[in-house]
């Protein structure tokens, strides 16, 4: 356990929240549609999470700035979390035939579309794919983790095992990729199984690296508070160059979620439209749309054009935590309508959201505390400080910064 970081009231308080929610969401989630939708949409956001921070663990290697070893630790923690996802998968198993119509043959032979898809979307095959998925994204997080506590324990090998890491990044984002686009349509796009697009599993994809870059930065800022080391490393560089990311995985969301509805508009076509029609023509459906168009782009990416609010810790930790609960109800708005809501989250949806919450939390912050904050062998943070051209002077993040040609005192 780390010395420097502790968590035992936060994890108390998520772990209880956790339990406490999980046990009222499966008092009040009476019918099955009821509970497993509910969970489905709770599970697809959590492990969500994970995933993101997966992908990120994998651009981070790759990228060689030391930013990424300023968060790492954060993103290896919530890394570490997938297994437990794994085990919030089992069970949805219990509730497929109350979630997807694929799996009721009076409605497979009623639509011809659908029987068609029958040899892919049946209940083995859902499932194997389903424990293929968490294989292969459990793999690639073994490697990371086992590799970065190996550069941990060896200093001399630790420019090896970080070029070993670099190299594994590129083919560990293409598993994550192909994983997630079938498992995209496996758990959410089959909901409507004769509905297709394309760009589904990537509209997730985009949507998990926001939330993953959005509780990332909450986090950074939240240990800056309550460690020296990572304080003096949060420059206000540092911290802009998390907002830029924040702010461009934000302008690709909405980028692919205006390519799907302009796809699917002008197909005409009634089978691909009917997703977009329900949601354009039908209250609260419609307003969460606009919602989300308005508050989920509009109003965060003309913010973060701002280079005061992504150099301000309070302001991007803001901005972050706006993101992640757009996110949330972005996964709300997809979902829902094809379990059965017909308006505002019910207080089961709430209740499991919060629980899954709870216990994947507090699984992070344990696994964040068990380690050093700041990776010490990690290369890119080698390198002592390169002197600045001027005084230094307080930044508004609280890092470094200079009045003269070099505006931070840099960590190569």
């Amino acid at each position: 356990m780390n010395p420097s970081l502790s968590v035992s009231k936060p994890v108390v308080v998520a772990l209880a929240l956790g339990v406490i929610g999980l046990l009222a969401g499966l008092l009040i989630g009476t019918t099955g549609s009821t509970f497993f939708g509910a969970y489905l949409m709770a599970f697809l956001f959590w492990t969500g999470l994970s995933l993101g921070a997966l992908v990120l663990l994998a651009v981070n290697h790759m990228a060689g700035g030391s930013w990424g070893a300023l968060i790492r630790r954060p993103l290896e923690a919530m890394v570490a979390a997938l297994p437990l996802t794994a085990l919030f998968f089992v069970p949805l198993l219990f509730g497929i035939e109350a979630l997807y119509p694929w799996a009721d043959p009076v409605y497979v032979a009623a639509h011809p579309l659908v029987e068609f898809k029958a040899g892919y979307l049946n209940t083995p095959w859902f499932i194997a794919r389903g424990v293929l998925y968490f294989l292969a994204w459990i793999a690639v997080a073994w490697f990371f983790l086992r590799t970065g506590r190996q550069q941990d324990e060896r200093p001399a090998e630790a420019g090896r095992l970080g070029y070993r890491m670099r190299t594994v990044g590129g083919p560990a984002i293409v598993v994550y990729v192909i994983a997630m686009t079938l498992a995209a349509i496996d758990w959410g796009m089959s909901l409507t199984p004769e509905w297709w697009s394309g760009i589904y599993g990537l509209i997730f994809m985009i949507g998990q690296a926001i939330s993953a870059m959005a509780l990332v930065i909450l986090a950074t800022v939240w240990l800056a508070q309550r460690d020296a080391k990572v304080d003096q490393l949060l420059t206000w560089k540092r911290l802009q160059d998390l907002g830029n990311f924040l702010m461009a995985f934000i302008m690709f969301w909405a980028y692919v979620n205006v390519s799907q509805l302009i796809i699917q508009w002008s197909n005409n076509i009634v089978e691909t439209n009917t997703f977009y029609v329900l949601r354009f023509d039908v209250e609260p459906w419609r307003g969460l749309g606009i919602y989300l168009a308005v508050a989920g782009f509009a109003m965060p990416f003309l913010i973060l054009l701002s280079r005061w609010v992504k150099r301000k810790r309070s302001a991007l930790a803001f901005m972050a935590g706006w993101a992640l609960l757009n996110q949330a109800l972005h996964v709300y708005w997809y979902v829902a309508p094809e379990v059965g809501r017909t308006g505002l989250p019910l207080a089961g949806d709430v209740l499991l959201f919060l629980g899954l919450g709870g216990v994947w939390l507090a699984f992070v912050l344990r696994s964040l505390a068990s380690r050093s904050l700041i990776p010490a062998n990690d290369p890119r943070l080698k390198h002592p400080p390169v002197p600045a051209h001027a005084a230094p002077h307080p930044s508004p993040a609280g890092g470094v910064a200079t009045s003269g040609t070099t505006t931070e005192v840099r960590h190569a």
